[in-house]
């Protein structure tokens, strides 16, 4: 009888704590680089050239060269902004600010 009973308390613990490791649904995606949540706006030109995506609290303008290379980044919530500008794949300017 203990065997069975200290067989069964074991199951059940190692159950528990499969249960609790593995991996929960994600309610966000990446787009260019950009963690947002799946229900986030986004708006691309005809061109396919300038992306914006709002999402709640954060608001993410792209803007691309003709070949489709990421050209300017530029991402704001409500305490920081964030813009990158790239030439031929390099960074060449960025910039971080923080409101505290």
């Amino acid at each position: 009888m203990k065997k069975v009973v200290r067989t069964l308390a074991v199951a059940a613990i190692l159950s528990v704590s499969l249960t609790s490791c593995r991996d929960e649904n994600k309610e966000t995606k990446t787009l260019e680089g950009v963690e947002v949540s799946k229900d986030a706006d986004i708006d691309v030109s005809d061109d396919g050239e300038k992306i914006k995506i709002e999402d709640g609290e954060t608001e993410v303008k792209i803007k691309k060269d003709e070949d489709g290379n990421i050209e300017k980044k530029k991402i704001e919530t409500e305490n920081s902004k964030y813009k990158v500008k790239k030439e031929d794949g390099e960074v060449t300017k960025e910039k971080m600010k923080v409101d505290k």
